[in-house]
């Protein structure tokens, strides 16, 4: 009896370990209650080269929790085999807040995949990796996109197109064999692109830290939108109110001005050599190197000046 309480502990230890670590990195934003139950079996099966979380998992819990988990989205190994340790990191970064997570999986779980590239263009997993390499090529693209061809590959070298452009729903890929015969073969393509999401629910006007966000990857129809690095916002301030698990777009973050209406700040001027010091207001927000109004605190008038730093403005003779 000992022995098998023993096998049954080293079974259910690491994953409560998981479960108990994906707690503390939920819980530090937010604390409403509610249990994001997460189950996947020892094999599951996909239609592409990559899948969703709600494609191969139970997934039962609070409505914006489930949908954030189910838009998880993975790319189907090389090894065919998807680690536990991979949806724990993905869950991590996600966004999810507020809850507690049960994650049921084997360690290991096998992944078939079935049906897409596959049926449609009778080619090997390795073959439409091959086909995704040319693409990203072509397009300049660092990130994951799907292709799944309508027909077999024609023998030969990739002769054309020149350049393909993200987000292009379909494209036609020419190759050239031996003889110098080509042949045209059209291609669907699916791009997708880690993009980040806010963890938390938040104001017009706030600025965004790092801490505020998390990453999931996502369906695109063109490039240059979706933020994808904590770097492109962080520090930034929102342009509109945005709510838990919605996407961070570009052009919804601004730069924080380095001086805001309000702030006490220091006016100076240099006449004849020498610099005259005095207390001011910001009238209004500015960026290094702009003009603005301020109002001299001694005097009561209100002058222009340049920002030359977070704390001074030079006056304007």
């Amino acid at each position: 009896m000992s022995s098998y309480i023993n096998v049954k502990a080293r079974r259910v230890v690491p994953l409560l370990f998981f479960i108990i670590l994906i707690l503390s990195e939920v819980t530090a934003v937010a604390n409403e209650p509610g249990i994001l139950n997460i189950k996947i079996a020892d094999n599951i099966r996909s239609a592409l080269n990559s899948f969703t979380l709600s494609e191969v998992a139970d997934i039962e819990g609070p409505r914006d929790a489930s949908r954030i988990a189910g838009m998880l989205r993975f790319s189907v190994p090389v090894s065919k085999t998807l680690f536990r340790e991979d949806v724990v990191k993905a869950i991590q970064k996600s966004g999810i807040a507020g809850v507690r997570i049960e994650l049921r999986m084997p360690s290991e779980v096998s992944v078939e995949v079935v049906g897409g590239v596959g049926q449609k263009g009778n080619i090997s997993a390795e073959e439409g990796r091959n086909l995704s390499d040319m693409i990203k090529k072509l397009s300049n693209w660092k990130f994951e996109v799907e292709v799944i061809p309508h027909g077999q590959i024609p023998p030969g070298v990739l002769s054309g197109p020149a350049s393909i452009v993200p987000g292009s729903a379909s494209a036609t890929l020419k190759f050239r064999d031996k003889s110098g015969r080509e042949r045209s073969v059209p291609v669907r393509l699916t791009w997708y692109q880690p993009a980040l999401i806010f963890k938390r629910s938040m104001k017009r006007g706030e600025v965004i830290r790092a801490e505020d966000i998390g990453e999931r990857s996502i369906k695109i129809m063109a490039p240059n939108v979706y933020a994808s690095s904590p770097d492109e916002v962080a520090g930034k301030s929102l342009r509109k109110s945005q709510q838990q698990g919605e996407i961070v777009l570009l052009s919804l973050v601004a730069n924080v001005p380095i001086i805001q209406k309000g702030k006490k700040i220091t006016l100076y001027v240099n006449a004849a050599g020498l610099m005259i010091e005095s207390e001011g207001e910001a009238q209004q927000d500015g960026f290094i190197n702009e003009i603005i109004s301020v109002k001299n605190l001694s005097s009561k008038k209100i002058v222009s000046g340049i920002i030359r730093s977070p704390e001074r403005v030079e006056v304007l003779k």
